[in-house]
């Protein structure tokens, strides 16, 4: 395909001059052009002209202009009469709840939460089951363990218990309460009680998966969602301040006989 420009560029020469050499294209070799009426050579500016190059208006391009115009900036659309009616029930709701929330202007502090320790829990295999009205209640015990932290440092000590009820639900929910008694690694050590409340979720498959005790199933642990609220105090003065009257909650990861306890304190 010809083009014009490239004529221009082969067709340039050097004609000496008063001065020196200037380039001079030669006449002969420029291909002529001439205006088509249709054209209209102004430029076009338009509003996001820093992101579309500038272009030169032809009558057929109009139509194309105002298609595109009308792509960028689609018409709104009007919501159904559901959505408007449960936008107004929502509404109505709302103000309803209003007039029944105390000191609806009084600006209350957010709690806010801080990485403190991590604690790992090794259970006992053995296990009793009592029934508690219409479901039943596991029993375990704490075999070992190890924690640390921003407070030092410690061991789990043995006999420590965890209860599990079943709950109903779409997935399947257990309710975990334990307590443990941590020893620190001070010299003499402090003695700690520790209390915590809880539930893990997941679908069924996973939880059977995990539970198993022999021959572990290749299963994430992340899959099951694992939250305890953690509470404790001991009577040593080294640590009572500290402990007494904070309050912890905790992300869990389970598997088989083992619990990983990542703990944050609350502030």
């Amino acid at each position: 395909m010809y083009s014009w420009l490239g004529g221009v560029l082969r067709c340039n020469s050097f004609s000496p001059g008063a001065t020196g050499a200037t380039l001079v294209p030669s006449p002969s070799s420029m291909p002529e052009h001439t205006e088509d009426p249709d054209w209209d050579t102004t430029t076009v500016v338009r509003e996001d002209f820093l992101k579309i190059p500038l272009e030169r208006r032809h009558s057929g391009w109009e139509s194309v202009e105002k298609k595109w115009a009308e792509k960028k900036q689609p018409p709104p659309q009007q919501p159904p009469s559901c959505a408007l009616k449960s936008r107004s029930d929502l509404a109505k709701a709302a103000r309803a709840a209003m007039e029944h929330f105390p000191y609806p202007h009084m600006s209350i502090p957010t709690p806010q939460i801080e990485f403190s320790f991590r604690m790992r829990i090794i259970l006992s295999p053995k296990t009793a089951s009592i029934s508690v009205n219409d479901g039943f209640k596991k029993l375990t015990t704490v075999a070992d363990g190890m924690w640390s932290g921003h407070l030092g440092h410690g061991l789990v000590i043995s006999g420590g218990q965890e209860s599990q009820d079943m709950a109903s639900g779409k997935d399947v929910t257990t309710q975990v309460e334990a307590f443990y008694r941590l020893q620190t690694g001070d010299e003499p050590p402090a003695y700690i009680e520790c209390k915590a409340r809880g539930c893990k979720t997941g679908p069924a498959e996973v939880m059977k998966a995990l539970e198993q005790i022999e021959e572990p199933a290749q299963v994430d642990p992340r899959l099951c969602q694992y939250r305890i609220f953690i509470t404790m105090k001991t009577s040593d003065e080294r640590y009572a301040d500290k402990l007494n009257s904070g309050m912890w909650i905790g992300s869990c990861l389970w598997k088989g006989l083992e619990v990983v306890y990542d703990a944050y304190r609350m502030s």
